[in-house]
């Protein structure tokens, strides 16, 4: 059984990992302890490793925007060289 790659509620997950991300980021508002944002970003980095576990790596790649394959700026694949005769 291939696992679907459709997360439910991808927008919604993805505005409250970028609310958790910022919160972590700014300290919740300035006025919170270290800790406090040390448990945000641990929460942040949670979301993405949840839906890892239950839809697999390409669901991540979807919910964070990632393209399924890296491309050079060129717009081409990376190929494997052969062997350069020197």
């Amino acid at each position: 059984m291939t696992p679907s790659t459709e997360l439910p509620g991808r927008y919604r997950l993805r505005v409250v990992l970028l609310a958790l991300v910022l919160l972590a980021t700014t300290g919740a508002g300035g006025h919170a302890p270290p800790w406090t944002r040390l448990v945000l970003a641990a929460t942040a980095a949670a979301v993405p490793a949840a839906i890892a576990v239950t839809y697999g790596w390409p669901a991540v790649r979807i919910f964070l925007g990632l393209p399924s394959r890296p491309r050079l700026r060129g717009g081409s694949l990376s190929a494997p060289s052969p062997g350069q005769p020197e």
